[in-house]
C-alpha cells in the first residue's frame, strides 16, 4: 500500500515539473519573440500579398506610400466587357475607378490583430502559406457616366424598322432589332464587381443590356406584285416640272389599307407647302397631272372612285374623261380632292417617280389582290366639249362587264 501512494506521488510530480517545465519554457519563448512581434504592429506579417504585389515586412507608412507610387500602374489594368459576341476593352482608370488604400490596409490590420500568437509565429516561416488581399476601389459615378456615354456609342445599336425597298420593284424587309445597354444596372455592376474577389489575369465583365425591337408590318411582307400601273408624259418647262416632282414626291410610297380611302389632299396637299412653286396663274399649278396618274392607276386596278371632278378644259396628257383636277385654298380651308378606296383584301404601296418626260405611278399589292382580274380603259367622244369613260372588267382574260366612270362635259375649249 505504502508502495502505491509512493507511486502516485512521484507521478504527480513528474507530471507538475513537466507542466512548469513548459510554462516556463512558453514564458521564455515569448520573452524572446515579444520584442520581434511587437515590431509588426506597424509592420505588414511575412507571406501577405496584395493582389500580385509582395508587402511582407512593409510598415503601413510604406504600404500607403506603395499605393501612391504604384496608382498609375494599378489603374493601367485591363477590364474586357462583352456584349452580343462582341469585346470592348478599357482601363480601370477608364471607368472611374480609384483605389481606395485605407480600407486594404484596414483588412490587412484587422487580419493580424486576430491571429493567435503561435499562427504569428507560423506566419514568420518563409514556407509558411501566403495570404492575399485585394485592391479596395471606389467609383466616381461622374467619370464613370463619361466613360458609360463612350461606351454607349460603341455597343447601343439603333433598330432597323420594317421598310420598303424600291431599287427593284417593291419589297418590303423585316428590320433588325437594336441593343441598348442600361445605364444604372451596370454602374451597379462594376460596384459589384469591385467590392468582390476578381481576378486580372480574366477579367471579363458581361454588360448588361437589352434587344430594342423593331417595327414590323406583317401585312407589307404580302406586297409583292405589281397590280397596275399608268404612265402620262409632259412637256419641258421647268417651273412645271418642279411641281410635278413635288408632287410625285409626297404621294411616292404612300401605302392604302384594304378598305381604306386614299386622299391625294391628304399627301399632296396643300398646293402651296414646301416644294411647290408658282407656275403661270398660282403656286403649286401642274400638280393636277400627278393627281391624273394616280387616278387612272386606280382605275386600272379595279377600285373604287370616291371622289373625282373634271378640269374646266380637256388635258392634254389623257383622253377625256379620265383626269382629275385637285386644287385647295392657300390656308387649306377647302380644296377639291381625289380619292378612292382599296377593294382588295391586302394593302397597296404606290410607287411613282419620274423618268425623262413621264410620270409613273405603279401600285404594288399581293400576287392574289386581283383574283384573275385585269382592267381597260375607253374613252368615247360624244360630240362638242363631252366624254364619257368606261371601264372594262376581264376575268382570265375574258371580258366579264362593262362599267360606266364617267360622263364629263368641259365648259372651256
Amino acid at each position: 500500500m505504502k508502495d502505491k501512494i509512493l507511486e502516485n506521488r512521484l507521478y504527480c510530480f513528474f507530471i507538475s515539473s513537466v507542466f512548469l517545465f513548459l510554462v516556463f519554457f512558453y514564458f521564455v519563448f515569448f520573452l524572446i519573440n515579444r520584442d520581434f512581434l511587437l515590431e509588426y504592429q506597424s509592420r505588414v506579417f511575412p507571406n501577405v500579398l496584395l493582389d500580385s504585389y509582395d508587402l511582407s515586412n512593409e510598415s503601413y507608412s510604406q504600404v500607403a506610400s506603395f499605393f501612391q507610387q504604384r496608382e498609375d500602374e494599378i489603374l493601367d489594368q485591363k477590364v474586357v466587357f462583352s456584349y452580343q459576341g462582341k469585346e470592348v476593352e478599357a482601363t480601370l482608370k477608364d471607368i472611374g475607378l480609384e483605389i481606395d488604400s485605407s480600407l486594404t490596409i484596414q483588412e490587412i490590420q484587422n487580419f493580424q490583430k486576430q491571429l493567435s500568437y503561435s499562427k504569428k509565429l507560423l506566419m514568420m516561416n518563409e514556407n509558411s502559406t501566403s495570404y492575399q488581399f485585394p485592391f479596395y476601389y471606389s467609383l466616381k459615378e461622374e467619370d464613370f457616366r463619361k466613360f458609360f456615354e463612350e461606351l454607349e456609342k460603341q455597343v447601343n445599336v439603333s433598330p432597323t424598322n420594317g421598310y420598303f425597298d424600291t431599287s427593284n420593284g417593291v419589297v418590303y424587309h423585316e428590320g433588325n432589332v437594336g441593343y441598348q445597354i442600361d445605364y444604372s444596372k451596370n454602374l451597379q455592376l462594376i460596384q459589384d464587381t469591385f467590392a468582390g474577389n476578381y481576378d486580372f489575369q480574366n477579367l471579363k465583365i458581361s454588360l448588361i443590356g437589352e434587344e430594342v425591337p423593331s417595327s414590323y408590318q406583317e401585312s407589307y411582307s404580302q406586297i409583292d406584285t405589281l397590280v397596275s400601273s399608268f404612265v402620262t408624259t409632259f412637256d419641258w418647262i421647268p417651273l412645271r416640272i418642279q411641281n410635278l416632282e413635288t408632287g410625285v414626291r409626297y404621294v411616292n410610297g404612300a401605302i392604302v389599307e384594304p378598305g381604306e380611302v386614299f386622299s391625294f389632299y391628304r399627301y399632296a396637299g396643300p398646293y402651296n407647302k414646301n416644294g411647290y412653286i408658282f407656275y403661270y396663274e398660282y403656286v403649286g399649278n401642274g400638280v393636277c397631272q400627278v393627281a391624273t396618274t394616280v387616278y387612272d392607276a386606280a382605275l386600272l386596278g379595279g377600285h373604287e372612285i370616291v371622289t373625282r371632278s373634271p378640269h374646266k378644259k380637256k388635258s392634254v396628257y389623257v383622253d377625256g374623261g379620265l383626269d382629275a383636277t385637285v386644287a385647295s385654298s392657300d390656308d387649306g380651308s377647302w380644296n377639291t380632292d381625289m380619292q378612292f378606296r382599296n377593294v382588295y383584301s391586302y394593302p397597296i404601296y404606290i410607287k411613282a417617280y419620274i423618268v425623262g418626260q413621264e410620270i409613273h405611278v405603279e401600285f404594288w399589292s399581293n400576287h392574289d389582290a386581283l383574283q384573275g382580274k385585269s382592267y381597260r380603259l375607253e374613252s368615247v367622244w360624244l360630240g362638242g366639249r363631252g366624254y364619257q369613260s368606261y371601264r372594262y372588267t376581264y376575268q382570265d382574260g375574258v371580258e366579264v362587264s362593262k362599267e360606266l366612270i364617267a360622263t364629263t362635259w368641259y365648259p372651256e375649249d
